[in-house]
């Protein structure tokens, strides 16, 4: 995969994570500024989608064929009276490679995650249809475990 591929599979990744908040809070979060922060690294704040975009695709794109394959990208809403998501990163200690599957079964090396602030009381994770609403929207690329 191109670094320019790459970039632009990034931004839909934040497109992705964020509809996947969305849908476990049950309200848009489309007025919402972006912060972003790796967890293992100087833990330096980067803020706006364009500089969130390339900070991600800095540490995780090595070269077309090696790209780092496994990296939880949590996204929360740290307080409740500003507009503001917070998407934290960790990646893995596996060693670069071509792009391809990665552990949740989607395409890419990102894995998603819901932090504080975003989930609803009025929706069950483990319902089947809310489950099934994930795999629809492309969310989630895996069978999920029944109740």
């Amino acid at each position: 995969m191109s670094l320019e591929e790459f970039i632009a599979f990034v931004d839909k990744t934040l497109d992705e994570l964020i509809l996947y908040a969305e849908v476990h809070a049950e309200r848009s979060f489309s007025n919402h500024e972006l912060a972003f922060e790796w967890e293992s690294y100087d833990r330096t704040v980067t803020h706006g989608r364009e500089n969130i975009i390339y900070e991600i695709t800095d540490q995780v794109f090595v070269s077309e064929e090696a790209i780092y394959p496994c990296v939880d990208l949590v996204i929360e809403k740290p307080t409740s009276n500003k507009n503001l998501l917070k998407i934290t990163g960790r990646r893995a200690g596996y060693e670069p490679r071509p792009f391809g599957k990665g552990w949740s079964n989607r395409p890419g090396p990102f894995i998603y995650g819901i932090g504080k602030g975003i989930k609803s009381k009025k929706v069950n994770t483990q319902n089947p249809q809310f489950q099934k609403k994930l795999s629809d929207l492309g969310l989630i690329h895996y069978e999920m475990k029944k109740p």
